[in-house]
């Protein structure tokens, strides 16, 4: 089954000049290392493959708050 995985950028900020980390597109893979090879040969290859996307949580409009009710839970997908 296929897992979608998280991936990082890194790049320089355009605000300050350093070297930051951001928050790259989500990937579909059945491991760390296909994960990465969707990357690479998906004209990705500036992202790294770094951890396993197992829920997304909204925020309630207009607040910060979690709206736990529309939550997507990719561990558990029969749930959804």
């Amino acid at each position: 089954m296929m897992d979608l995985y998280t991936t990082t950028i890194k790049a320089i900020s355009p605000i300050d000049g350093e070297l930051k980390t951001y928050v790259g597109p989500n990937v579909p893979g059945i491991s760390f290392a296909d994960a990465q090879n969707y990357c690479d040969n998906n004209e990705l290859g500036y992202c790294k493959a770094d951890g396993v996307l197992i829920a997304e949580i909204p925020c309630k409009e207009g607040t910060y708050q979690p709206d736990w009710n529309k939550m997507v839970d990719y561990e558990n997908k029969r749930l959804n």
